[in-house]
């Protein structure tokens, strides 16, 4: 019995990895994710995380292990994309900077665009 629920555990973990996205306040969200799940589903949560609406000029980048730069793509898997071994770590950041900033219905869009700048 205890073989079979620690094989069960092992299962888990092979399906199940951590994910750490460094905001833009330099704070830290880490969460599990599913060895399948989509880009667009950690985005989902980061953007539940911060209350964030106006999602069209946010994205999430990670550094490949030869330093590259690449947005994460929300249509693939997460894991697929990653060249690197789980835990994983990547960053939000501003994709696209709004054409007219008075436009944003939210502060918090016009908050993390502008006072963030990296």
């Amino acid at each position: 019995m205890l073989s079979r629920l620690m094989s069960g555990s092992v299962r888990n973990l092979e399906r199940e990895f951590l994910c750490t996205v460094r905001l833009l306040d330099d704070t830290e969200y880490t969460c599990t994710i599913q060895r399948d799940a989509k880009g667009q589903y950690l985005f989902d949560l980061i953007c539940h995380h911060l209350n964030l609406l106006e999602k069209d000029y946010f994205g999430i980048r990670y550094v490949d292990p030869d330093k590259q730069r690449h947005w994460l793509e929300f249509t693939k898997s997460i894991s697929k994309q990653m060249k690197s071994q789980p835990p994983f770590t990547m960053c939000l950041r501003v994709k696209f900077y709004p054409p007219d900033p008075a436009a944003l219905k939210e502060e918090i869009t016009s908050w993390l665009s502008f006072s963030h700048k990296r």
